[in-house]
């Protein structure tokens, strides 16, 4: 009886292949984890950057608000000054109302934003337009420190910038056009203060309207045990189209 004792042909690469069809979709799995844990969470938003509540109705009207009734912001002053779109020919920059900063007197709208990541690029926009002449109101981002509370010692300035405006249109701005902002991780304020008006008068100018914050938070780069296991994801796929 004749017996073959030769060795069958085996592939070099078919162990691989088993190995790649068992582990690709735990490693695949792993490289999905390790991504999402280094996805920053976005930074925090100003809240009724349009003055759109409350809703004092349309037509030509105005409103004096306490603070209380304005989403997200509050003033130095008795009261929010809020105007309808049309009242006395001025148009709001966007949507149906703007605020007038100065109320009753030279005061100071502000709103404190929670939540924002350290590292973060802040970016502020808004638009100025005066009420009579040429109205001037400063505008600041200050950190507000481990106490998350303003006017005290651990507060940092992060931009302060004074705006002019007239009534031939609106003045539309970003911070990012005059200098970087980088949150530090605290608490944020906004301010917008009233600091001269074309009419004189204390209680007539600075119109305010499409405030917004944004914050990008930069891209983290992956550790090096992640740009390994995409390595070997790559050397996987290749083997299988071999």
């Amino acid at each position: 009886m004749f017996l073959d004792f030769r060795m069958a042909h085996v592939s070099p690469l078919a162990g691989v292949r088993k190995l790649r069809a068992g582990f690709a979709p735990v490693l695949a799995g792993a490289l999905l984890a390790i991504c999402s844990t280094f996805t920053p969470a976005p930074a925090a938003t100003l809240l009724n950057g349009g003055f759109e509540t409350p809703d004092i109705g349309t037509g030509s009207t105005f409103s004096f608000v306490t603070p209380s009734r304005v989403e997200g912001w509050d003033t130095t002053d008795s009261h929010i000054e809020i105007w309808a779109n049309g009242f006395k020919g001025v148009t709001s920059f966007e949507g149906t109302q703007h605020a007038e900063i100065n109320a009753k007197r030279f005061g100071t709208l502000f709103q404190t934003v929670t939540g924002i990541v350290a590292g973060a690029d802040l970016v502020l926009e808004f638009a100025h337009r005066a009420r009579k002449g040429t109205d001037t109101m400063r505008v600041e981002i200050v950190d507000l420190g481990a106490d998350d509370t303003a006017g005290t010692a651990d507060d940092t300035t992060l931009f302060s910038r004074v705006f002019s405006a007239t009534t031939e249109a609106w003045i539309f701005s970003r911070s990012s056009s005059f200098s970087e902002v980088t949150a530090l991780g605290g608490d944020v304020q906004v301010a917008f203060t009233a600091v001269s008006t074309g009419s004189g008068s204390v209680s007539v100018g600075n119109f305010l309207d499409a405030v917004r914050l944004h914050g990008d938070v930069p891209a983290v780069p992956l550790p090096v045990p992640a740009l390994l296991l995409i390595a070997g994801l790559y050397m996987l796929v290749r083997i299988r189209r071999a």
